[in-house]
């Protein structure tokens, strides 16, 4: 089987701000296809073992060779990791290219992952304050009203798997209340 050219633009922004300077320097219209966000956990790599734009590289390595997609999830969200440099939200996929991440919702929506195991767990402060800046910044940018058909996660999607991890989703409200508190004040 021959390996399929892979959509790959790796980046990293340390702050929701320079996340959100960086979305206000394109047009919104280079996204047609974007209605809403998937939330995911990456279960391994997680925040100890993460290493910035090195994990970024080889994750693009593993979705191209071993699962021979086309893309990876847009972005991934990291806190906590053992050098503060690594940590942020970084991209993967180009924003303006439909990923793969969550089966059916490839083709409407953007995959987050987020940096860590969250089975029992739920993210920590820093985390949640840069996932919750994240998808406020996409939606905001892109025009899209965070509610219940907008804003999923990955089990939503795709019913067979745990992700985001049962600690994310017996609490997935405070996750759209955080981005719906946030539109409010733009």
């Amino acid at each position: 089987m021959t390996v399929p050219d892979f959509a790959y633009a790796p980046m990293q922004w340390r702050t929701v701000e320079a996340f959100r300077a960086h979305l206000r320097k394109h047009n919104p219209n280079v996204v047609p296809w974007a209605q809403g966000i998937v939330l995911h956990h990456t279960a391994s790599p997680v925040p100890s073992t993460w290493k910035g734009l090195e994990s970024i590289e080889s994750l693009a390595r593993f979705y191209r060779f071993h699962h021979k997609w086309s893309a990876g999830p847009h972005l991934f969200i990291c806190a906590g990791s053992p050098n503060p440099a690594n940590d942020g939200i970084f991209q993967l996929t180009p924003l303006n290219l439909v990923g793969v991440h969550a089966r059916e919702c490839n083709s409407t929506t953007w995959g987050i992952e987020v940096v860590g195991n969250y089975s029992s767990q739920p993210w920590s402060d820093a985390t949640t304050s840069l996932v919750i800046g994240a998808v406020h910044e996409l939606m905001s940018w892109k025009g899209i009203t965070p509610n219940r058909q907008t804003l999923l996660y990955h089990r939503e999607c795709v019913p067979d798997t745990s992700c985001p991890g049962q600690a994310i989703v017996d609490r997935f409200n405070w996750v759209l209340d955080g981005v719906q508190w946030r539109m409010r004040r733009a």
